[in-house]
């Protein structure tokens, strides 16, 4: 069982350091593949809003404090947050993760090994001993906030979430300290 999905970064972390300001431009869109995954787990832990039956997310509704976030260079240059934050998805399941076209260029989402910083993620219907499998990345911002995030499952409707990056969302505590 994975002991956690949830850590938090340090500057000598690789997902990390490898946005820098000579990293290409971001992808539109990315496919996390099956084998990037790095452990799976019998369910989500309790810090972890679950949407649509098939991906765990640190949502303002479920977790008490803020992501921690790290000092990093944004896609393009500039400087940015990091918030190292696996992402959980139930193994058979279609989860499209992604950005809202207004925050294009000032939000990414980054999972997969090695994972390229993206306004959308896909993963695509794993097969797994576990029946939730866990994979490494996290969330990059230009400045801390309260950021909304689409899932959609299946090809189903997308649900807006919130997730505190850096900062917290309405309900939630700061974050944690290092």
């Amino acid at each position: 069982m994975l002991a956690g999905v949830i850590a938090a970064c340090t500057p000598g972390d690789p997902a990390a350091r490898r946005v820098t300001a000579s990293s290409p431009p971001p992808a539109a869109f990315a496919t996390v593949r099956c084998d990037e995954v790095i452990g799976g787990q019998r369910a989500p832990s309790g810090d972890l809003e679950v949407i649509g039956d098939a991906v765990a997310l640190p949502t303002s509704k479920a977790r008490a404090q803020a992501l921690q976030a790290s000092d990093v260079n944004v896609p393009g240059g500039g400087a940015g947050l990091f918030a190292k934050q696996g992402l959980l998805v139930r193994r058979g399941r279609h989860v499209e993760v992604a950005v809202p076209d207004g925050l294009s260029g000032r939000f990414w989402l980054v999972w997969g090994s090695p994972g390229s910083p993206g306004a959308r993620v896909v993963v695509d219907r794993c097969d797994a001993e576990n029946e939730w499998i866990a994979f490494a990345g996290g969330y990059i911002v230009r400045e801390a906030g309260c950021l909304p995030i689409h899932v959609r499952v299946d090809g189903g409707a997308a649900h807006e979430v919130l997730i505190g990056v850096g900062a917290p969302c309405p309900g939630q505590g700061p974050a944690p300290r290092v």
